[in-house]
This record gives structure tokens, sequence and C-alpha cells, in this order.
């Protein structure tokens, strides 16, 4: 009997441990969703530009972007046109007050205006699986 008593104990213990570890990352995504939702009013009014419009298709998915290098000119328009084709990703260019949720096979389309020059770092905002943290790129603004 007693050994039972320890057994259920331990599976007791084991089952709280495993339910606290799923429960986190419903709290990441809770927290993503809130970041999410004030990036999209922030960028429902695009910014007037004196530029070319670019346009580019990307696909989001583990653990890149492509293309991973975006170039343009200053007071160009730039759209992209942006792709998950396997799970939820994010796409975060935190230098332009961008922050998009890309749900697989949807597209998500972004639009600013490139008003400064420089390389900006652009990157999934969503924890997507180990190799997240180089799941990155980069904005040329010439």
């Amino acid at each position: 009997m007693r050994k039972y008593s320890v057994l259920l104990i331990i599976l007791l213990i084991g089952a709280l441990v495993v339910s606290g570890c799923q429960s986190q990352p419903a709290n990441n995504k809770a927290a993503a969703d809130k970041t999410l939702q004030q990036s999209q009013t922030e960028q429902s009014t695009p910014t007037k530009s004196s530029g070319e419009v670019k346009e580019f298709a990307m696909t989001a998915k583990q653990w890149e972007f492509i293309p991973s290098t975006i170039t343009v000119n200053k007071g160009d328009t730039v759209k992209l046109h942006i792709k998950s084709v396997d799970v939820t990703h994010g796409f975060a260019l935190p230098d332009f007050g961008i922050n998009k949720n890309l749900e697989p096979g949807k597209t998500v389309n972004v639009e600013f205006v490139a008003d400064k020059t420089g390389a900006f770092t652009f990157f999934c905002s969503v924890y997507c699986g180990s190799g997240h943290g180089g799941m990155k790129g980069k904005l040329i603004v010439k």
C-alpha cells in the first residue's frame, strides 16, 4: 500500500510540473497579442512618401525570412507581403513601429515609409521553436 501512495504522489507532482510548463506559452501568446494589437493600431494610417513604391513578397518559415535582406531608398514606400508557410511567426521591425502576427498560410501586408537611413534588423516576434532567436533579417535604407 505504501508503494502505491508514493507512486501516486510522484505522479501528481509530475502532472503539476507538466501542466505548469504547458500553461506558460499561453501567457507569452497573450503578451504577444497585446503588443500586436497596439502595433496594428499605430500602423493603421501610412505616412505619405516622396519616393517610389517598393514591393516585396516574403516567406517566413522555420527559421528564416526569405529574402533576408531588403534594400530601399530613403523616402520609398515599402510594401511587404509576408506569408508564413509552416507555423505562426511574427514580423517585427521596431525602428519603424511594426509588429505583425503571421498565421500559417495567410499573407499579411505591411506598408511603411522608409523615412530614415541605415541598417535595421527585423525579426520573428512570436516564439516558433529552437531556432527562433536566429530568425532575423536586415532592411537597408540608402
